[in-house]
């Protein structure tokens, strides 16, 4: 594989103000991509409330409220902005604005498919309200393809066993039609970037190559990082390695073990996402082992892991998995904390043309309650969306505190 490190300058670039190295480094700046859920739905924008906030038996009711005065979500985090929609387009324009200007260069959002089973329709709609809000604030995308969603079609008669390669073709054609030749699409050495959370349910080689080789340029496609080999990817990702805070270790030794997952599977920094999480502290029935947030140094350690490493994209884990506890976007229990660290080590990187403050975070949330007051005329307030997107946060603050 060519080197990857040339494309992250190329996407820095396009998103308001260049990013640069910063004085004195040999080395380009990273590719920070937020991995995206956007399956929440409210009955306000979708009609119902999802499983995703509910809990899949209905456990929950976001109507009421707990102890602490928050909504009764299946969670033990809350989101700072309230309870959302992932199909409202005043949410994404706040979710992506907080993330640019964290220092965050796309989203790669988890994506169920073009299928209308289960949920897997409406979170492709709002997959496509994400991917539309991104021009705007002058990101990039990718998707993570969930196999996943193969087993459950077949599992439900809608596609035979013997009809799975044809279904990824197709899966992957509506993608090339639709997005992979968008300029806006995250490209490594000039083809699409493609993930695979799995594989789960395909685990053989075959059908992914007669599918990804039906699509010129052939997507650069990255599977789990224990699991990419055996598919044939062309790299791997890592995910939540909770070993690696077993038995109370140093920060030394957090350190090591972190950069023994990162080259577990291969010494080739360019086979290799590295990701970085703020914790995991879960809600199912059987949980997975929990990493402590504590008070941001889990983010610290692995995002700092990240940044050390070769590899020239990280992948944040996650925006808003509020069933794993993996959430960076703001809460109520957290803050901006994670998006401060971010931008933390983002100023670190690059030097003085990071010129995004802790104040500048709050920004977004604050337009975000104004389009929620319904009072205010529209244009005023893409204008403030607008001078966010090109970075002129001084003339957007202003704005807000006049509307205000």
């Amino acid at each position: 594989m060519r080197p990857l490190a040339s494309v992250a300058v190329a996407l820095l670039a396009l998103s308001g103000t260049p990013l640069a190295a910063a004085e004195g480094s040999d080395t380009e700046p990273k590719l920070l991509l937020m991995h995206y859920m956007p399956w929440y739905q409210t009955p306000e924008v979708s009609g119902n409330w999802g499983g995703h906030w509910t809990g899949w038996e209905k456990q929950h009711d976001p109507t009421k409220t707990n102890d602490e005065g928050l909504p009764d979500i299946w969670s033990n985090f809350h989101p700072l902005i309230g309870v959302y929609d992932s199909s409202d387009p005043d949410v994404i324009e706040c979710h992506l604005l907080q993330m640019k200007l964290a220092g965050i260069d796309g989203v790669i959002v988890d994506w169920y498919g073009i299928t209308d089973l289960h949920d897997y329709g409406l979170n492709h709609e709002a997959t496509k309200v994400i991917f539309d809000e991104i021009d705007d604030v002058g990101m990039k995308f990718a998707t993570c393809f969930e196999d996943r969603t193969i087993e459950q079609l077949v599992e439900k008669g809608r596609v035979e066993p013997d009809g799975v390669t044809e279904r990824l073709r197709e899966t992957f054609a509506w993608m090339d039609e639709h997005w992979f030749n968008d300029p806006r699409h995250v490209r490594v050495d000039d083809r699409p970037l493609l993930l695979d959370f799995g594989p789960i349910y395909v685990k053989d080689a075959e059908p992914w190559n007669d599918a990804l080789g039906s699509i010129s340029p052939r997507p650069m496609f990255f599977a789990l990082h224990h699991l990419w080999k055996g598919i044939g990817a062309d790299g791997g990702f890592t995910w939540v390695h909770q070993d690696v805070w077993k038995n109370d270790p140093t920060e030394d030794e957090i350190a090591r073990r972190l950069q023994g997952v990162f080259t577990h599977t291969s010494d080739d920094p360019d086979r290799v996402i590295v990701s970085a999480l703020p914790g995991f502290r879960d809600v199912y029935a059987h949980h997975y082992p929990t990493v402590e947030h504590r008070d941001g140094a889990t983010l610290r350690e692995t995002l700092g892991a990240a940044m050390r490493s070769g590899s020239p994209i990280v992948q944040l884990v996650t925006w808003n998995d509020y069933g794993e506890g993996t959430v960076i976007e703001p809460t109520h229990e957290f803050g901006y904390l994670f998006l401060e660290i971010i931008q933390e080590a983002r100023r670190r990187e690059i030097g003085e043309s990071f010129t995004f403050t802790a104040d500048d975070l709050r920004l977004p949330a604050r337009l975000l309650e104004l389009r929620r007051r319904g009072d205010l005329d529209d244009e005023r307030l893409d204008r403030v969306a607008r001078l966010l997107s090109r970075d002129d946060c001084r003339a957007a603050s202003e704005a807000i505190e006049a509307m205000e």
